[in-house]
């Protein structure tokens, strides 16, 4: 997971931006923040790619921030999409929005979310719950039909039960980055479950065989 976007308000989504520094070990001299009074244009995604193939200077990784909070042109998000999908293995790529509503899908299929706008919190017996539970189908302890089977009552239902294990990955990505990829799937099949009319058994056993 090496392309991320953080959705939330500013000051949330810059405290994730840190921490994500932090598990990473990446030094402020190899974290660059790219930013600009007004929306992120071409201009700003070519100033931004010349520098993202530099090595790191004092770390193992390092980290390309983008605050969009002001959006992002189409034609810079277009420009975008290659770095995107192969960034250098050295680099995080982390692009700070306040709102989904002028992203791309093509964008936004690249990169990992992490929600901040979520109003539910986990306590942390909660939250280790269903992080035990994510871990138990991706491991293969836990029948994922049978997960399948137990939340597909109605769509409230498997509504509910993806967005709790979707907050338990958002929670613990900054510790286990292989949650990258795993975040992607939850999103993806919570989206096509909320906004069409699949059958509901056969998305969670898809995604859970498929975790």
């Amino acid at each position: 997971m090496q392309s991320i976007i953080i959705l939330g308000q500013i000051d949330k989504t810059r405290e994730k931006t840190t921490e994500i520094l932090i598990t990473n070990k990446i030094s402020k001299f190899d974290a660059q923040t790219f930013t600009s009074e007004k929306t992120i244009g071409i201009p700003d995604i070519r100033n931004l790619q010349k520098n993202i193939f530099l090595k790191p200077l004092r770390s193992d990784k390092k980290a390309v921030i983008l605050d969009a909070f002001l959006g992002i042109t189409v034609d810079a998000q277009n420009a975008f999409l290659k770095i995107l999908e192969e960034p250098p293995a050295s680099t995080i790529i982390l692009i700070l929005v306040v709102s989904l509503d002028f992203i791309l899908p093509t964008v936004l299929s690249r990169c990992t979310l992490i929600d901040l706008s979520r109003t539910k919190e986990f306590s942390k017996e909660i939250n280790q719950e269903y992080l035990t539970l994510l871990q138990s189908i991706i491991e293969g302890k836990e029948n994922p039909l049978v997960v399948a089977q137990n939340n597909s009552k109605d769509r409230e239902t498997a509504l509910q039960f993806l967005e709790n294990l979707i907050i338990a990955a958002e929670n613990n990505i900054n510790n286990n980055y292989r949650l990258g990829s795993t975040l992607k799937k939850l999103q993806k099949t919570y989206t096509v479950i909320k906004s069409t009319n699949v059958n509901i058994r056969f998305s969670l056993e898809n995604l859970f065989l498929n975790l």
